[in-house]
């Protein structure tokens, strides 16, 4: 069995639903609304069963877009842990951060900066970044990016991957990620697009000379994924989008970039032996 990444369509936030290669479910954040409940339950349901056990719900940070109705998903699919970086959101005083938290009590745990990877099967998780003394101090900056590779049976291989980046910036990646990591250890067949298309992924307050491509340019997907919805915050920004077409390769029709407020669900499915499948409009 492949390792399948499934990009869900929330509106605008973020979640993505991870099937290992040995079975078992992840869940990377959640924005479960009142209006896309039905929809979305219905779609992991339909990929793992209602009422499956998921592994771990991963946090990539506390906003409320990627913590919105965790709630919901637990009833329908019991969350065994929760993992986050500790850091705490920006906004605490809201419902959606309460409910989190309470959850987290529970079953929670933070995921230390210096845990590398995981292994389930043959899918490794990759934890690039969580809590960084290098990084402003915001939620953004002291968020989880995941790395999702599909590996060969002995493990020295990466037959593909998928990178999830949570809201981090320019500054994640130039001052902490990168400076942790080989170039070859972040590239990646799928890229999930950072903060929903914004152009901090690549504005620098460090720097103001110009954009950083540093990073994108080292992942080198083949195709950038944008988890987007009705905002106004100008999400995703042209510029930002612009950038992620040049440093991506494209898939098999020569498709650079997909957003999920025009394509819908989407999903990965990375091949034992290589290579991988792209389905939208799920």
């Amino acid at each position: 069995m492949g390792t399948i990444v499934h990009f869900i369509d929330v509106g605008q936030g973020n979640m993505s639903l991870i099937e290992t290669s040995n079975g078992k479910n992840f869940v990377f954040d959640c924005n479960i609304t009142d209006e896309n409940e039905d929809d979305v339950l219905q779609y992991v349901a339909k990929q793992i069963g209602w009422y499956t056990d998921l592994d771990a719900f991963i946090c990539s940070h506390r906003d409320a877009d990627h913590i919105r109705g965790v709630a919901k998903l637990h009833q329908s699919f019991p969350i065994r842990k929760i993992w986050d970086s500790g850091y705490p959101g920006t906004s605490t005083d809201t419902p959606e951060y309460r409910q989190y938290m309470q959850l987290r009590r529970k079953v929670g745990g933070v995921l230390k900066e210096k845990l590398k990877w995981r292994d389930f099967g043959r899918t490794r998780f990759w934890f690039l970044s969580a809590k960084d003394d290098r990084l402003a101090k915001n939620a953004n900056a002291q968020g989880i990016v995941l790395k999702v590779e599909h590996r060969s049976p002995n493990s020295l291989l990466t037959e593909g991957s998928v990178m999830l980046t949570g809201d981090s910036d320019a500054e994640t990646w130039r001052y902490a990620i990168q400076k942790d990591y080989d170039n070859s250890d972040l590239s990646c067949e799928i890229l999930v697009a950072g903060h929903h298309g914004s152009i901090t992924f690549f504005d620098d307050p460090r720097d103001e000379k110009y954009y950083y491509e540093g990073h994108v340019k080292a992942m080198n997907p083949a195709v950038t994924i944008v988890s987007v919805g009705k905002n106004s915050y100008g999400h995703p920004d042209a510029e930002a989008i612009e950038l992620y077409k040049k440093h991506s390769r494209g898939g098999k029709k020569g498709n650079k970039l997909y957003r999920t407020d025009q394509k819908g669900n989407m999903n990965v499915k990375l091949k034992n032996g290589g290579g991988w499948n792209l389905k939208v409009n799920q």
